[in-house]
């Protein structure tokens, strides 16, 4: 899937000229270069993604002190050192790139006050990787940092540097940027051509369009080097061996079915992320000491049938013999469908996978939030996926006229509901991993003239601890009926949901975060208020994840977006974890 870029390698360099060539990439300290090449020879013939994620693992390794000395030694941004001509060919050239040559006095004025404010405060100067940003962006992201704490603008400023310096590396190899991110891009696009509605994506699990899909996925597992098939479940396997045939197996995987007029990403992306990393696996012939499956799940949206997860859970082993027997809105059963589609209902439980086959699970996703894009980094790491609690709520007044009964002497059910709404957010803005929400809500009668008699509204609490979940679902029903006793309300409550949190692995977490730092990005954690396969895979087996930014948080939408780079990024993360999985770390 990847383009050859063998002719952009180091191949034919000697150390000296390893040196000359990357030495200036980190501004002013060509030991870091110096550092990464005496640990891995193997560089002289690296590409850009190796040969970053060597020189950044040393910086990171470094310490604050000599980290310090490395921001220390780039220069102010339209400063002093730019005005006397005195900066590097490379800092000269990216900050005329970006129009700080060009700045208006006002401009140039505000980046002197910005530049003070920041050393004054930070001890260091404000580094940006300028390429791609004008001087308005700049200064944007220079005022919000301004701030930071010392703490996060000093992690901000390290991964700042070392996008600076990947930026660099490309320019010096004249390798093309983003090449794994624009293949896996295009796919994704060929890929959302199987659908049922021309003009929007809708690709229900079992219908033609999910078997033209997964006939295509065969194919590109073969064109990557791996074994592809449909299990008796319908989900989509690709096995890629390792050193030797028949090792245990890290899955990655995520679904290929969609909601009606979904958005290109969603689970798509995790599925052909996967594939692409095994491609570039083998098309440097590297091996490991495990094996690889990539697996497309069939059904995890659940739209067509009144049952979901039914891919991920036939894997882990806890298929629900009971989705057997439903049917969709036509009237075909999943029995039926199952066969047509080249599964095997008879044998679903030929699926499962022992614990002693499968070393750990990881699943790539777009975020389907808004925090990374808020926060300006283009991956995440994903702590666990929320528990969720769901309530219905009938509140019980009394009925009457709208103008002859006092304010005073009302029993207004949906006043009181109004209460009750404004206590659920209340309490969601208390907990720092907990949402609050109430989706629905109706009054009865439902007459303009009409004092509310009744009122109906549901709740939904979300938070990856659950016993943070159950103390706030908890304290919400307490504030509701206190507010029905001061009001002299009925209440009924039905609670209609209740689904545990699924912790995300502390040895995948580290691991994945671990990969994000060496991809020159600093590590965020957060919770998935979404589901995903990973919460039915958990079962079986060790479960992580990646979230990629999404453009303002939209998904399952026509308007769900990702960018190049982050899907780039996203690819060297993934990368860069499967070379440096050890699962021996997860403490199993």
């Amino acid at each position: 899937m990847s383009p050859d870029n063998s002719k952009n390698l180091a191949r034919d360099l000697n150390a000296d000229g390893f040196i000359a060539r990357f030495g200036g990439v980190f501004e002013h300290s060509p030991w870091i270069a110096e550092a990464a090449l005496a640990a891995d020879p193997g560089l002289l013939h690296a590409d850009v993604g190796r040969l970053h994620a060597a020189m950044a693992s040393v910086l990171r390794a470094a310490g604050p002190e000599r980290q310090l000395v490395v921001l220390r030694a780039h220069p102010d941004l339209a400063g002093k050192l730019a005005l006397a001509g005195e900066l590097t060919a490379d800092s000269s050239a990216e900050q005329a790139g970006a129009g700080l040559d060009r700045c208006t006095a006002e401009e140039f004025a505000r980046f002197q006050e910005l530049n003070d404010h920041y050393q004054s405060k930070f001890g260091f100067p404000f580094i940006i990787a300028v390429r791609g940003l004008d001087r308005h962006d700049i200064l944007r992201a220079f005022e919000k940092r301004v701030g930071n704490t010392p703490e996060q603008e000093f992690q901000t400023a390290l991964g700042q540097v070392e996008r600076i310096a990947l930026l660099r590396l490309y320019q010096i190899t004249g390798q093309p940027q983003h090449d794994l991110g624009q293949a896996l891009m295009d796919r994704l696009e060929e890929f959302a051509t199987f659908t049922a509605e021309p003009g929007m994506l809708t690709r229900l699990f079992l219908t033609k369009e999910h078997k033209a899909a997964a006939e295509r996925l065969i194919a590109w597992m073969g064109e990557a080097g791996m074994t592809g098939r449909i299990d008796a479940a319908g989900n989509v396997v690709g096995r890629y061996e390792g050193d030797q045939p028949g090792l245990p197996a890290l899955l990655i995987g995520s679904h290929i079915d969609t909601v009606r007029n979904a958005g290109k990403y969603d689970g798509n992306f995790g599925v052909l992320a996967g594939v692409a990393a095994v491609a570039e696996l083998n098309r440097r012939a590297e091996r490991l000491p495990f094996a690889i499956e990539v697996i497309g799940f069939g059904d995890e949206e659940g739209v067509r049938f009144p049952v979901t997860l039914t891919g991920s859970r036939a894997i882990a082993g806890t298929f629900d013999g009971a989705a057997l027997g439903v049917a969709d809105a036509d009237g075909i059963g999943y029995v039926e469908a199952l066969r047509a589609f080249g599964g095997d209902p008879d044998a679903i439980a030929s699926a499962a996978r022992r614990p002693d086959e499968v070393l750990a699970y990881v699943e790539v996703h777009i975020e389907q939030g808004p925090v990374l894009e808020a926060e300006d980094l283009g991956v995440g790491v994903v702590t666990g996926i929320n528990g969720a609690s769901r309530f219905i709520v009938r509140v019980g007044g009394t009925a009457n006229h709208a103008g002859t009964v006092p304010m005073k002497l009302r029993r207004d059910a949906l006043a009181g509901a109004a209460e009750m709404v404004l206590a659920v957010e209340r309490r969601g803005l208390e907990g720092t991993d907990l949402v609050a929400t109430v989706g629905r809500i109706e009054a009865l009668p439902g007459a303009v003239n009409v004092i509310p008699g009744g009122a109906v509204f549901t709740i939904d609490l979300r938070s990856p601890d659950d016993t943070v979940r159950r103390a706030a679902s908890a304290a919400v029903l307490g504030d509701i009926e206190a507010i029905a006793g001061r009001r002299g309300l009925a209440i009924e409550v039905e609670q209609s949901h209740d689904a545990p949190a699924t912790l995300c692995a502390p040895g995948l977490i580290a691991q994945l975060s671990e990969a994000v730092g060496r991809c020159g990005v600093q590590p965020r954690k957060l919770p998935s208020g979404a589901g995903h396969d990973a919460m039915a895979v958990a079962a079986l087996c060790s479960v992580g994840m990646l979230f990629t930014r999404c453009g303002e948080g939209i998904s399952h939408n026509p308007a769900e977006s990702i960018t190049v780079e982050d899907a780039d990024l996203s690819m060297r993360v993934l990368l860069d974890f499967i070379r440096h999985f050890d699962p021996a770390a997860l403490g199993h």
